[in-house]
């Protein structure tokens, strides 16, 4: 029997896929949060739903196609799976009335984000990433692949995505891992950032053990109006290790 969590939010469909996600807030700034692998708003953003000035913010969280309560159907993993993302968000936000928004991105979510800055330039206010490059190199991959024993992760880590995938978690990794491996060294948005002019805020984790620097300085040399903050003990999940610090920072430069 699969395993079957309380669903929380609210559901529309986008594109005959039914699309899960959480609104928090009633303020004039809209940001929509885009999770990361296997990521749903409940297990990547709590942090930021809950501490987000709501007088000022109104936040949208999804879960992407694939991922915690955007399923069925399981997640289509091919090489333009995240500009397939940022197609379904956008058409997300506009079928939701909101025509001007800011993006926050982590990790896949991330790529996401890139490629609707890209793409999106006349509804796209900034946009804030964290964990995340614009290519692949084999020793990132070789990383994400130490990862893909789920019992070798941090219990605490583990276990909000064991609430909300049950026994099917080790599975459904080993598919993104697998992907990662099959296929992500063929994927690059080098040539295409150049073209990103929104501000553009770039956070990254000293001893993030999946992304190097290389990766945030690539984007912040390639993206014209950017910005680099660097958390000197931070990991892959900045925005989880150091909340306070992230948010208010975040905040503040959404507010401008």
């Amino acid at each position: 029997m699969k395993f079957k969590p309380k669903m929380l939010g609210q559901k529309i469909e986008i594109n005959g896929l039914n699309i899960h996600y959480v609104k928090v807030g009633t303020g004039p700034e809209k940001v929509l949060l885009l999770p990361g692998g296997l990521g749903t708003s409940q297990t990547d953003f709590s942090d930021q739903l809950s501490s987000f000035d709501p007088n000022v913010f109104t936040l949208i969280a999804w879960d992407p196609p694939g991922y915690g309560y955007s399923r069925p159907p399981e997640r289509d993993w091919r090489l333009e799976i995240y500009a397939i993302d940022a197609d379904l968000a956008a058409k997300l936000m506009q079928k939701l009335g909101i025509n001007f928004y800011s993006i926050l991105g982590w990790s896949d979510g991330a790529k996401t984000a890139l490629q609707m800055a890209i793409k999106y330039q006349s509804v796209i206010n900034k946009t804030v990433i964290w964990g995340v490059g614009c290519f692949c190199k084999p020793e990132n991959i070789r990383a994400l692949y130490a990862t893909r024993n789920v019992k070798v992760w941090n219990p605490r880590v583990r276990e909000p995505f064991e609430s909300v995938y049950g026994n099917e978690l080790q599975t459904l990794w080993g598919r993104l891992v697998d992907f990662y491996q099959s296929t992500m060294l063929n994927w690059t948005l080098k040539s295409e950032i150049k073209r990103i002019h929104c501000p553009t805020f770039i956070l990254h984790g000293d001893i993030d053990p999946l992304i190097d620097l290389e990766h945030p300085n690539y984007l912040l040399s390639h993206i014209s109006d950017s910005r680099l903050h660097r958390f000197a003990d931070g990991s892959h999940n900045i925005h989880q290790e150091f909340a306070k610090q992230f948010n208010q920072l975040v905040q503040d430069f959404l507010l401008e």
